[in-house]
């Protein structure tokens, strides 16, 4: 061991050592230096920027007044800001109603435990500063002016808490934080402490009570959720509720309807840190504050109980619905969350809505609708004049569940309808239902129904035009389809009444005809080409149809799991009334805060759907439809011209969905009628006394329209379908629906084309085509056998009358000769008449449509 202790003495005195010391003090004193100035650096750089904070804070404020003690006051007390709906011309519609039960109190009638609990847990220096904390205010400035830290925080007071949630909006900008450090020392100057505590525990959200409604104040809260006085409250209670404002609908014990949760957690969590954060500023004994942490709070939460809401009006309940949609979105924005993400999260979802019902109801915006008075009333005046004239009302008797007794309801014909401006999409008036103190159920914008045969434009024709697979000449066949499904059956449709004509039509006449084995025919072969129509329906705002949906055929006739709501389908269609764009739908033109700040104006979003060549031959076929197809009866209904209307009706399979849309080149109107079927599966039968269904729609329409008209007698008459320079007019051989030529057939025949021709339009770059022998879209082998079957068959009857004909002509000639010159040889024999012959069968032959090459 000697020995060892001699080694390291050798060594200590070495130049070795002398080196490593030398070399170890210089890197101490550069790396004390470095600090030294990092330190100075941070100190008055933070002094700098302070500054730069401090002089940017007094800039803005500088000219701030001091706002009267008596309006600060009405500011902090005030319960409820009550919001507005207006109609577009600023008349209006309703306040906003609320389900938000308030309830007043003294801070004397407050028990201790809640005082406390709210002041150890928000704000422990509450009773010592004058509104804000100043080193809360200077790291606020730092982060504001470096960018460090992000957004900028600061521990807010419960004085500032109470400005923020009376006063100010809760964006978050140093403006705003600047005022509200301003405004809470004001308030600290005119109210004393306890009026400060008094008025937050009034004002602020404390989730829901026990029948769901949302409540404010801690009276509401203790009465809500304990069914006791807020001065009666326990301290396990108290401490329940002091945690909730921070986050009310996350720690609230209840679901939307009064449930209580099945996971108390997040909340029972946030009443323990409350009791913690009591006990550690020493305000709870050790024995106290375990007893209170231990407790089981849900043995006290009362359970669910029932309120009655009352009714409002379709207009109400549909502008409110979109309001709190816009006041989500922008709270989402804020909070950097997707809309995916509270659609797929119920808890999420209830969260953001809850707070914009809230937001709504107690902040006093002005909502501005597109909503105009007169279009919409005169809407609900020409439904209440027809409905009863359209179909029964029938009685629905079923066993309720709660009661489990035998009741007996009317189930009366509904109707929807939705008018928009196509260019802007504007919502100008709607119908959403027959009653609403009878059934809130909203059928403009909310129930989902098969669209029929108003889809038919939208997925098969508009798409198979826009990618050149058909024109208006093209021939479909009408003939019999069997599909086999997944499930194993095999689907055969039919056309209206279950019929097939086994005929060839033109796409023009299926259109107008609303035949629907053609046009599944048709869909058909777009499929197998590998058309989608999903991009163009998507388009056009509709996005409920599944991606899984458009590979089956029945969805070419409204065959969908999850139709669209008339707004949606009205929407769509407005893409033919607007030159093949398409513009979403929208009610909701503006919201404006109590200071009169926009908060939110609406800003239009434009698609380019189908070329303007497309989208003016689909238009005109829609013409056709009301000049010569299913609606041909309509414009002797109107009180208007008809000439720019274009429309398609639509019925659903078993008569569930009567439906017709018109459009003009300035707006859409739809008209759907129906039963709701929410107990017993009605339809609209043409056996029940009231007319054939279709026609009775209408006769809606058109008396929707006629009233829309009297009030505006512009508004479906103004503009015109203008026909583009990439359309023209071209002629096809009726037969075939092509140009001229040969075709090669499979019994080693030709076939020349021929005959009668007819003229339709055509896209400058989709002439007429070629004639080949797959010339039918969505035909089958047996089709195609049929087709030429049929036109060589006729073929060869004409070639042989014509033949007969020649014959029959060259025997007269012979005859004539004969007789010229018996009598040249006897001209006295008077036997014979003259005329005998002439006055013989004289059947003129046809001119053949088509010849051949043999």
């Amino acid at each position: 061991m000697q020995n060892f202790f001699n080694k390291l003495k050798i060594f200590f005195r070495s130049q070795s050592w002398h080196k490593f010391t030398s070399g170890f003090n210089i890197f101490y004193d550069v790396t004390k230096r470095l600090v030294f100035v990092l330190i100075l650096i941070l100190f008055f750089g933070s002094i700098f920027v302070g500054g730069i904070g401090l002089g940017y804070f007094v800039s803005v404020t500088m000219d701030t007044t001091p706002p009267p003690k008596e309006e600060l006051s009405a500011e902090i007390t005030n319960l409820e800001l009550v919001s507005n709906i207006y109609y577009d011309n600023d008349e209006p519609i309703s306040a906003v109603r609320t389900d938000l039960v308030r309830e007043k109190t003294s801070i004397d009638q407050i028990s201790e435990f809640v005082i406390t609990g709210l002041v150890d847990t928000e704000d422990s220096h509450f009773y010592e500063h004058h509104g804000v904390v100043p080193k809360a205010v200077l790291r606020a400035l730092i982060q504001e002016a470096t960018g460090f830290g992000g957004q900028v925080t600061g521990g807010s007071t419960l004085t500032q808490q109470l400005v923020k949630q009376q006063i100010l909006t809760n964006e978050v900008t140093f403006e705003r934080k600047a005022n509200e450090i301003l405004l809470s020392y004001y308030l600290e100057d005119f109210f004393s402490k306890d009026e400060i505590i008094e008025s937050y525990l009034n004002v602020s959200s404390f989730g829901r009570n026990s029948n769901g409604q949302n409540i404010a104040g801690i009276e509401a809260a203790a009465n809500g959720v304990f069914g006791v006085s807020a001065k009666d409250l326990s301290l396990p209670q108290a401490a329940f509720l002091v945690g909730l404002p921070q986050n009310p609908y996350v720690y609230t014990p209840y679901e939307q309807y009064g449930e209580v949760k099945k996971d108390q957690s997040a909340g029972i969590e946030r009443m323990q840190t409350v009791l913690y954060r009591m006990y550690r500023e020493g305000d709870l004994t050790h024995t106290e504050y375990e007893e209170a942490k231990n407790y089981d709070i849900t043995k006290d939460f009362i359970g669910p109980t029932s309120v009655a809401t009352s009714p409002q009006s379709y207009l109400y309940q549909a502008a409110e619905r979109e309001t709190l949609d816009i006041l989500v979105d922008l709270k989402l924005k804020e909070d950097g969350v997707s809309r995916n993400n509270i659609n797929e999260n119920t808890d999420l979802s209830d969260y953001y809505y809850n707070q914009a019902a809230q937001e709504l109801s107690t902040a006093g915006y002005k909502v501005k609708t597109t909503i105009n008075k007169k279009i919409y009333d005169s809407m609900q005046s020409a439904t209440q004049n027809t409905i009863g004239n359209l179909g029964p009302t029938y009685s629905d008797t079923f066993k309720d569940e709660t009661s489990g007794e035998e009741v007996t309801e009317d189930a009366p014909l509904q109707a929807g309808s939705v008018l928009l401006e196509n260019k802007t999409g504007k919502v100008l008036g709607f119908v959403a239902g027959r009653d609403f103190e009878t059934s809130q159920l909203d059928h403009a914008f909310s129930t989902r129904r098969s669209p029929g045969s108003t889809i038919k434009p939208l997925l098969v024709y508009g798409p198979a035009i826009s990618e050149n697979l058909i024109y208006p000449a093209n021939l479909l066949a009408d003939t019999k389809i069997e599909y086999k499904q997944q499930d194993g059956t095999t689907w055969e449709p039919s056309n209206f009444g279950g019929t097939i004509s086994n005929k060839f039509v033109t796409v023009r006449h299926a259109l107008e005809e609303s035949l629907n084995n053609p046009t599944i025919k048709l869909y058909l072969e777009m499929l197998d080409k590998g058309i989608s129509a999903e991009p163009y329906l998507k388009n056009m705002g509709i996005n409920s149809i599944g991606s899984n949906e458009y590979a089956n055929p029945s969805l070419a006739v409204g065959g969908t799991e999850t139709g669209p709501t008339n707004a949606e389908q009205t929407s769509a269609f407005s893409t033919f009334g607007n030159n093949g764009k398409h513009t979403d739908y929208y009610m909701i033109e503006s919201i404006t805060n109590r200071n009169g700040e926009v908060i939110y104006q609406h800003e239009s979003t434009t698609k380019d759907v189908f070329d303007e060549a497309t989208n003016y031959i689909v238009a005109d076929m829609l013409r056709d439809v009301i000049t010569n197809g299913t609606a041909s009866g309509l414009p002797s209904m109107l009180n208007f011209s008809s000439d720019n209307l274009i429309g398609k009706t639509g019925t659903s399979e078993e008569f569930r969905d009567i439906w017709f849309i018109g459009s003009t080149p300035n707006i859409t109107l739809s008209s759907w009628i129906g039963y709701d079927n929410t107990h017993e599966t009605r339809i609209v039968s043409q056996y029940d006394g009231y007319g054939f269904p279709s026609t009775r729609n209408l006769i809606y329409w058109s008396a929707l329209a006629n009233s829309l008209n009297n009030v505006d007698n512009s508004l479906l008459t103004s503009g015109s379908f203008t026909q583009p320079s990439s359309v023209y007019t071209d002629k096809v051989y009726k037969s075939t629906g092509t140009a001229g030529g040969t075709v090669s057939l499979p019994n080693n025949r030709t076939y020349r084309i021929g005959g009668q021709q007819v003229e339709d339009l055509f896209k400058q770059n989709h002439p007429p085509i070629q004639p080949t022998y797959h010339l039918l879209p969505g035909s089958t082998d047996e089709d195609l056998t049929k087709f030429w079957s049929a036109l060589t068959k006729e073929r060869d009857r004409q070639n042989k009358a014509k033949k007969r004909e020649e014959e029959r002509q060259n025997n007269n000639s012979n005859n004539n000769n004969n007789t010229n010159d018996n009598d040249n040889d006897d001209s006295n024999d008077n036997d014979d008449n003259p005329d005998e012959n002439a006055n013989s069968d004289n059947d003129s032959s046809e001119d053949a449509d088509e010849t051949s090459d043999n």
